[in-house]
């Protein structure tokens, strides 16, 4: 099966996150074929299962692991095109997950076969799940004591090697105001109102410049509040997303929002938490030009940069270097998903030169 017929059969199975079991089991029984694979599914509670092959050949050699999330977001409002119906257009190919991350994950998995032929090279190929979510799949794995000596991940990076990328916090903001009769809102404290005045100020937060990374930046995913009866609100809730490089910490962060509403001097209270999460989150992270990254990166060449938003890369970054390299894709997380069947061609390209360049390298 060809890579662009691979990546249909991958998007024809739904596999939004939570749901990826059908995607588990092809994926598993794609990779069992590959000569000398040990394939196992590695329960992931609560999400699924990761899909793990490996071929080992001795435990002194240098190890690669190919890494690709198998889940995808939800159908959104706004498609014009059957989500699992995997449709070409020019260069274009949709479908829901066709750059987020279908077609990266057909790009490893053949990847893999590739690498899986050499003698002189161990090489790991994981699937893994609710990398849409909190990342629990890489979690495990790691957790498991995976180790390797360079981590290819071919999520969509336009063809450029991505070499560092941002880090994620989440917060949640509580507002407690104090209830009235909404005739006479001027003896309450409205909670909904507190907080609008909370968030109009976050656009003062400090965001450190990076010399590399691009800078923090935030943004309001949730605003809950309200009542059923004819009272002033005494309750609000704003769930705060706060992307953040290296040189910012977690302390630093809270700080400033903690600032924020001094600087508002607010008649209601307001209690700041990070968000509850089973999984650590996401730090910042740049890899060093090195070893078998830099020798990765030579070998399929273009430009280096740098991600705005979290992936699994993040988690994978703290234990080993990571290199992320796949196709051009538009409208991830969005409707009429695509991606450029020119441009996965190229990726697979890209891993081929390096395979060929491992197969000649004498240790």
């Amino acid at each position: 099966m060809d890579i662009i017929d691979l990546t249909k059969q991958l998007i024809s199975i739904p596999s939004q996150i939570g749901q990826t079991s059908e995607i588990e089991n092809y994926i598993a029984s794609y990779l069992e074929k590959v000569p000398g694979a040990e394939v196992e599914l590695q329960p992931v509670p609560g999400h699924g299962n990761n899909v793990i092959a490996r071929v080992i050949h001795h435990e002194s050699l240098p190890t690669i692991l190919i890494n690709g999330h198998l889940d995808t977001v939800e159908i959104c409002e706004g498609w014009t095109k059957e989500p699992f119906e995997p449709v070409i257009d020019g260069d274009r190919l949709y479908g829901l997950g066709s750059a987020d991350m279908q077609s990266g994950v057909a790009v490893g998995m053949k990847a893999f076969d590739m690498l899986a032929a050499l003698k002189n090279i161990n090489v790991i190929f994981a699937g893994t799940v609710d990398e849409e979510g909190d990342s629990t799949g890489a979690f495990v794995l790691l957790d498991s004591g995976i180790k390797a000596d360079l981590c290819l991940i071919p999520e969509p990076s336009s063809g450029t090697l991505m070499m560092g990328c941002r880090g994620r916090v989440v917060f949640q903001i509580d507002c407690r105001g104090a209830s009235a009769h909404g005739a006479k809102p001027e003896d309450g404290v409205n909670a909904i109102t507190e907080a609008s005045r909370f968030i109009g100020k976050l656009e003062n937060l400090p965001l450190l410049e990076h010399e590399i990374l691009s800078p923090g930046s935030f943004c309001v995913l949730e605003f809950q509040g309200g009542t059923q009866t004819l009272s002033v609100p005494d309750y609000a809730r704003i769930k705060l997303d706060r992307h953040y490089v290296i040189g910012e910490t977690k302390e630093q962060m809270l700080a400033d929002l903690e600032k924020v509403v001094l600087d508002i001097n607010s008649p209601a209270s307001f209690d700041i938490q990070f968000w509850q999460r089973k999984t650590p989150f996401l730090e910042p992270y740049l890899v060093e030009n090195k070893g078998l990254a830099k020798e990765f990166s030579d070998i399929v060449g273009g430009n280096v940069t740098y991600g705005k938003s979290v992936g699994d890369y993040n988690a994978f970054a703290k234990h080993m270097p990571v290199v992320v390299y796949g196709p051009h894709g538009e409208n991830w997380h969005g409707a009429d998903e695509w991606v450029s069947i020119s441009s996965i061609h190229e990726s697979l390209a890209g891993y081929e030169r390096f395979a060929r360049y491992l197969s000649d390298k004498k240790q």
